[in-house]
């Protein structure tokens, strides 16, 4: 199936088949490692045909990559397949964007895998949590803030991938107003956050050597 769905003219035959159904309960099953990799990538190719992303994402699969990136070893192959995926179908589908982001330990998940991920699985989550910001900052600004994300996107924005970085500032610049959230954020001080902050769009893509002892000094506090 993976490579009958690497040509384009399988794709909508694949699809209309009920494949995809399938696919998705292979996501989360108990079936062997390479068989979850060989689906999620089916899907992928799948993904990429735009009418078929509606039928994708009504199969369930948003909540079954949830779950198996929850489950499973942040910095492993299959979450970074997963979590790509994910991002995939949330870039491309409204539905997909509303689904997860309203999925109860959704944000947790993803802010998680800003931290423990592999460096490919943080880019993809940070690129979702922005898409989700984006969507609506009122909702979920306080929401993933609440869930300690500071600490891992001010890393990411020193030394993830070049993508990582540019997303990881572009979504500090969204949460950068934060006086009235709590948990983990009640312990940033605001104007280190806006010192950082300034440094950053001052600079660029060129990161100081003041604004990584800054970044250094704002991640040894929130962790203390």
């Amino acid at each position: 199936m993976l490579t009958l769905s690497s040509c384009k003219a399988n794709k909508v035959a694949i699809a209309s088949s009920g494949a995809v159904q399938l696919l998705a309960e292979f996501v989360n099953s108990n079936c062997s490692t390479q068989s979850q990799l060989d689906a999620i990538a089916t899907l992928h190719n799948l993904a990429t045909c735009q009418e078929i992303v509606p039928l994708i994402v009504s199969s369930g699969v948003m909540l079954s990559l949830l779950e198996l990136i929850h489950t499973s070893v942040k910095s492993t192959p299959l979450v970074e397949k997963a979590i790509g995926l994910l991002e995939n179908l949330m870039s491309s589908s409204e539905s997909a964007l509303c689904e997860a982001a309203s999925t109860m330990g959704a944000i947790r998940i993803l802010v998680e895998t800003v931290e423990d991920g592999s460096s490919l699985s943080k880019e993809h989550a940070v690129c979702i949590l922005l898409l989700v910001c984006q969507s609506c900052r009122e909702k979920y600004r306080g929401l993933i803030l609440t869930e300690g994300v500071m600490p891992g996107l001010l890393q990411l924005s020193v030394d993830g991938t070049w993508r990582a970085k540019s997303m990881a500032r572009e979504l500090l610049l969204l949460l950068r107003d934060c006086s009235n959230y709590s948990s983990r954020c009640k312990q940033i001080n605001h104007e280190q956050i806006e010192r950082i902050m300034d440094e950053i769009e001052a600079e660029g893509e060129t990161f100081a050597d003041t604004t990584l002892r800054l970044v250094e000094e704002m991640i040894a506090k929130l962790h203390a």
